[in-house]
This record gives C-alpha cells, sequence and structure tokens, in this order.
C-alpha cells in the first residue's frame, strides 16, 4: 500500500547510465531539436538507462496545441514511434497559453489523448499520461478536467507560494524556483518530503513522478531522495504521521513571501 515516488530531473549534463545509478526517472524533450535525435540514437538512450531508469517523454509542440493539422499527425506518430523507442513510461503533455479551457479546446485535447490511447495499443496499460496546462488554468479546473481525460495532472504544487495546491490527480509535480530565486527553498523541499514520506504509507496505492527543473536540480533531486527516505524509515511515534492537505498549508514564516 501507499503511493511510490519516483524523483528525477530534466535532461542535464552527465551520462544517462550515470543518471540512472542516482534517480529513479528522467524527462527528456528532444522532439522539436534540429537534427531529431536518429533512431539509433533513442535506442541506446534506452540501452544505457537501464533496467530501473523511468523515462518521461514531452510532447512536441505541434501536438500541444491540438490543433487538428498535418503537423499535429506528424507529431503524434514521431511522439509515439519515440515511447516506443525508449520504452517511456511517461508521457507528457504541456498545453500552450493558447489552449484555454473553453469547450472547444477542451474537445480538442480530449481528442489528442484518445489517439495516444489508440496509438499506444497493448502498453496503454502501461504507459501513463500527463498533462500540464499553460495559460488561464485555474488549478481546481485543471484538476477536474484532468479527472476526466484519465490522465495525471502535471503542476508544481508550491508554484504560487500565496495558495499551495494538492490534488489526488496531481501525481506528476514539476518543481522550479519561485520568487527569482535559483535554488528550492529547504523549507519547502522538507515539506514536500513529509508528504511523500506519508504517503508512501497511506492507503492509498499508485506512482507520483517528481521532476526538478531548478537550475540546482540534480543536487536537489538527490537532496529530497534523501530527505523522504530518512523520514520513510521513522515509526509514526518518533517521526510523526504527517497528513497531506487538499488545498493549501502553511508554509513556515521564514520561507513565506
Amino acid at each position: 500500500m501507499g503511493i511510490r515516488t519516483l524523483i528525477g530531473t530534466t535532461v542535464g549534463r552527465g551520462s544517462i547510465a550515470n543518471f540512472a545509478r542516482r534517480y529513479d526517472v528522467l524527462e527528456v524533450d528532444l522532439l522539436d531539436r534540429e537534427p531529431t535525435p536518429r533512431d539509433a540514437t533513442l535506442r541506446k538512450w534506452r540501452k544505457d538507462a537501464g533496467p530501473t531508469l523511468q523515462i518521461s517523454i514531452v510532447a512536441p509542440k505541434a501536438l500541444a496545441l491540438v490543433r487538428p493539422t498535418p503537423a499535429l499527425d506528424e507529431a503524434l506518430a514521431r511522439y509515439l514511434d519515440a515511447q516506443r523507442l525508449l520504452q517511456a513510461r511517461f508521457m507528457l503533455i504541456q498545453t500552450p497559453s493558447d489552449v484555454t479551457p473553453g469547450e472547444l479546446q477542451r474537445e480538442r485535447l480530449h481528442k489528442v489523448v484518445d489517439r495516444l490511447r489508440e496509438g499506444l495499443g497493448e502498453a496503454r496499460d502501461l504507459v501513463r499520461i500527463a498533462w500540464e496546462p499553460r495559460g488561464v488554468w485555474e488549478p481546481d479546473t485543471a484538476a477536474s478536467f484532468a479527472l476526466k481525460l484519465g490522465v495525471d495532472l502535471a503542476f508544481d504544487p508550491l508554484g504560487d507560494p500565496r495558495e499551495p495546491f494538492f490534488h489526488p490527480v496531481l501525481r506528476y509535480w514539476r518543481l522550479g524556483t519561485v520568487g527569482g530565486r535559483t535554488e528550492f527553498p529547504p523549507a519547502r523541499l522538507r515539506y514536500l518530503a513529509e508528504v511523500i514520506a506519508a504517503e508512501s504509507k497511506s492507503e492509498e496505492e499508485g506512482e507520483r513522478v517528481v521532476i526538478f527543473t531548478t537550475p540546482h536540480a540534480a543536487k536537489e533531486a538527490k537532496r529530497l531522495q534523501s530527505l523522504a527516505k530518512s523520514l520513510e524509515s521513522r515509526t509514526p511515534a518518533a517521526g510523526g504521521a504527517v497528513i497531506r492537505p487538499r488545498g493549501s498549508f502553511a508554509l513556515p514564516e521564514d520561507e513565506d513571501e
């Protein structure tokens, strides 16, 4: 029982083989590069990742726009090919601000998700699709729509320090810096470690991805791993049970902005 948390970063320096020895998941955004990595390159990355490192692959921008065009069709085909070659467990769609909560945009996004599932074939039950909305989407609205789509919501739960957001469908945390900082505040890092440790022993089951997108992502991912592991090893009597909030929480005074 409990929620399993996979911690990692976006692509950084160093080899994938070295990364696989330290982290659980790697997020790659490569399909809009010129030239696009060759099939042989993607196969090598999968081999270097080994059996334990999970890969999350970001959708091409032409697909994330969700406009029914030949460019979307081509992007969808490339995305599915890359998923197969990388054996990616997670597929992340980052919709731009053009994709609003309006009815037409919702319908288009729904169709894109349906086409992805159809294209995954027998792998559809193994691959998790995540959606990160940009622009005017309110967190509650996005969470409700993610549930309707049957996808994981991708979001930074601490993106707005004044109104932190947690929700059961928020299973893909993309953690960044806030307010011009270059490092993730230690008090917030510890808070998230407490949430992870508590949920690892909860009655809920599932899997969460945590991706650091910060300038010091490798260091902060390592620190979160260490903190969460330390807290998970404590008994409730020694460490105290932590209850995950379903809306907001009070930041420590020295961290509030």
